[in-house]
């Protein structure tokens, strides 16, 4: 009697597996990305910006129905807390992949902690989307570590050919100090900053590596103020970079050129601590509230952060956005979160419109070489101008009503 209710139930059955069958393939619930940044320490304030950014980008995505491709696999956002330490950056990435199983990561802001950390994603075979611009992060020869933003070559030499372009209009550096911490960051783009001033003609009296978070570098600037240079660069995080420039201030060094190669000169903490004394700093960035001014979209999306948290993007926080987007996208084309798939389809990545939100960062195209990294990536120069970043280099992209000040002023009594 039993019968033929079994055999309806069997081909229910069947026909339930058939229909979930047709789902599209690797479809998910939810894709986890992990997220690895300085979220408490010296550093925080950074990973707090990274952290609203990618929040923002994610709540976007689940929004408009999450990854299509995939049956619209929602994003879960993993956040791993380095605190700016290169240990806990490993050990925070190994958890995040071993106990959140997250199928992809970004990080993780400081050089030092991303070369590591994205070693840990290289051996498990997790793909990491870099923001750092150590330039060996990408290589060693990995498969699974991309960086879609400039690296310390690119910025340094951007920073140095605006520096010469723009000194045809405002006077010749002819001599220079490099102040940059003692990181992978700083004692890299140190490096590659001088060789590009030698190239340029500037002679270079001296490169000073001073010890990261130092609590006070006044022998190091009555070091640099008896060599007298025409230009002095600094490279710092935040703390660093108030504390060069007030001790600037007190010692009476007065360059010409004040110049950094990012980090945190170009924060929006340093212009309010530094005050008036930022004004006419010369900074090597990625991002700038500016670039909207050509692309709509970037402006009402930098519009709507500052909305929300108060704030515009940083060029870390827009990194962070930018390589979740590629992760995205990269999903979309993968249809799956499983880790080789994606890795390929990262690799493939060719995004030219300049409307996809992996453009916040607009660049000719997003591509990346066979190290992992994105050759057509650039940088630009900006000003601080009244409490405000203005782009003056590269030329097609400075704004028409900045005005170059030449010398720095910051530190006129």
């Amino acid at each position: 009697r039993n019968r033929p209710f079994v055999s309806t139930l069997a081909s229910l059955l069947v026909g339930l597996a058939a229909f979930a069958g047709a789902g599209p393939a690797g479809a998910a619930d939810e894709v986890r990305i992990g997220i690895v940044s300085p979220m408490t320490g010296p550093n925080a304030k950074f990973g707090q910006a990274q952290k609203n950014a990618v929040t923002m980008a994610a709540e976007d995505v689940n929004n408009a129905g999450g990854i299509r491709s995939m049956g619209g696999a929602r994003i879960k956002l993993v956040f791993g807390d380095t605190r700016g330490e290169a240990d806990t950056g490993v050990t925070e990435t190994e958890r995040l992949i071993t106990r959140e199983k997250a199928h992809a990561l970004i990080g993780a802001f400081q050089s030092g902690v991303g070369f590591p950390s994205s070693a840990v994603a290289e051996r498990h075979q997790v793909p990491w989307l870099t923001f750092g611009t150590f330039d060996k992060i990408t290589e060693r020869g990995f498969k699974y570590v991309f960086r879609a933003h400039a690296n310390d070559t690119m910025k340094a030499r951007t920073l140095i050919d605006g520096l010469v372009a723009l000194g045809k209009r405002g006077g010749a550096v002819k001599s220079a100090v490099i102040l940059a911490e003692n990181t992978d960051w700083g004692k890299s783009v140190s490096e590659k900053q001088k060789n590009f001033l030698e190239k340029a003609g500037v002679k270079v009296h001296f490169v000073e590596n001073y010890p990261f978070q130092s609590a006070d570098l006044t022998s190091l600037i009555v070091k640099a103020k008896a060599a007298n240079p025409d230009l002095i660069v600094a490279d710092s995080y935040l703390g660093d970079a108030l504390l060069i420039t007030r001790q600037m201030f007190e010692q009476e060094l007065k360059p010409a050129v004040y110049a950094a190669g990012g980090g945190g000169h170009v924060q929006p903490d340093f212009l309010k601590g530094a005050g008036r004394l930022s004004e006419g700093i010369l900074n090597a960035t990625m991002w700038d509230a500016a670039v909207g001014k050509n692309v709509p979209w970037i402006a009402k999306e930098n519009e709507r952060h500052v909305a929300r948290f108060g704030a515009p993007f940083t060029e870390d926080s827009a990194g962070y956005y930018q390589a979740f987007h590629v992760i995205v996208d990269a999903l979309e084309r993968a249809k799956t979160s499983d880790a080789r798939a994606l890795r390929d389809a990262i690799a493939a990545t060719n995004i030219t419109d300049v409307n996809h939100k992996a453009m916040l960062l607009p660049y000719k195209a997003i591509k990346f070489d066979e190290t992992g990294q994105n050759q057509l990536a650039t940088a630009m120069v900006v000003q601080t101008q009244g409490g405000k970043f203005r782009v003056l280099y590269p030329e097609h992209v400075a704004e028409p009503d900045a005005k170059l000040v030449w010398p720095y002023l910051g530190t006129a009594r």
